[in-house]
């Protein structure tokens, strides 16, 4: 770690740990590390409590009600023109101000694993993998030695600190277990790429992307065939409130469109006429290059019609 002009930056992982203790940082008396999924910070998380935001480290809760600290960076940045969005890691004068004005538009997301998937906005919202974020200067002013820390040497803290579920299996970018893909693959193949809630049956290769396995109980370490179902990725998204802000904002919202454009007219699902009209328009826009990830407002219209 490059010195500062502080007098004594912290040097290596050991005397990090130690020194966030002192100032009263949360670490080593939490669960056991474990990487929890990459997801947008939302007004629900703050009013139902499931990210917490203190000066002393920034929470959240998993499904089984486990508590695991994390760091926020904003989802949609400009790689090109500004280089890498910086990381926060406590609630700083910038998290602050987030939350309250209420700023949901600058999507924020917190993890606490990388490298983080970064929509470029000057490369038509195209998700790319960063990694080594920097940190905001105002959390940096909050805690003075911290010196250059990176996003990454933050993860390998909060590893050291808590240790971590990662040394009993392996997991990936996104929580699952590393084979994953062969797991999901196998399943699906078992079930003839056919959903298992609307019987929609994928008959195209490449469409079958867009047939998913989806954990009953939501964890995701959990594999047995008894936990998975096949599910079409219209099914999957109205699974919950949670699959449905995940599958159909951000970069996945035009898969989604583009998925109901393709099979929306099988009457697999109750969509009306003028929905599917919508649908099948902004897909054009979208292959024609006229619609971009950019444009919200009018995606996110015709994706909450499709719910009616």
């Amino acid at each position: 770690m490059k010195k500062t002009g502080n007098p004594e930056p912290i040097y290596d992982f050991g005397r990090l740990k130690d020194y966030l203790v002192q100032r009263g940082f949360v670490l080593g008396n939490r669960n056991p590390y474990e990487v929890v999924n990459q997801e947008d910070v939302t007004p629900e998380d703050l009013k139902k409590g499931t990210i917490r935001f203190e000066t002393n480290g920034i929470f959240v809760k998993d499904e089984s009600g486990r508590e695991h600290q994390v760091f926020l960076y904003k989802r949609d940045y400009r790689l090109e023109r500004y280089g890498k969005p910086r990381f926060h890691i406590c609630r700083c004068r910038v998290i602050d101000e987030f939350i309250t004005s209420g700023g949901f538009n600058d999507h924020y997301r917190r993890t606490n694993s990388e490298p983080v998937m970064v929509a470029n906005m000057d490369n038509g919202y195209l998700p790319e993998e960063v990694d080594e974020l920097p940190l905001c200067k105002f959390c940096g002013s909050l805690i003075r030695q911290y010196g250059t820390i990176t996003s990454r040497e933050f993860v390998e803290t909060l590893r050291e600190a808590n240790g971590g579920q990662e040394e009993q299996q392996e997991l990936d970018l996104f929580g699952y277990t590393r084979d994953w893909d062969s797991v999901s693959r196998e399943y699906r193949t078992e079930h003839n790429y056919t959903c298992e809630v609307c019987g929609l049956k994928i008959e195209d290769d490449y469409d079958r992307q867009y047939m998913h396995v989806h954990h009953v109980n939501g964890d995701k370490l959990n594999n047995d065939e008894s936990n998975l179902k096949c599910l079409c990725l219209y099914c999957h998204a109205h699974v919950d409130e949670h699959h449905y802000k995940r599958l159909t904002t951000g970069a996945n919202k035009f898969a989604y469109v583009s998925f109901v454009d393709r099979y929306g007219d099988e009457g697999y699902w109750p969509l009306s006429i003028e929905v599917l009209d919508n649908v099948h328009k902004m897909a054009r826009l979208i292959n024609e290059g006229k619609m971009t990830t950019g444009d919200g407002s009018a995606a996110n219209q015709i994706i909450i019609e499709t719910t009616k």
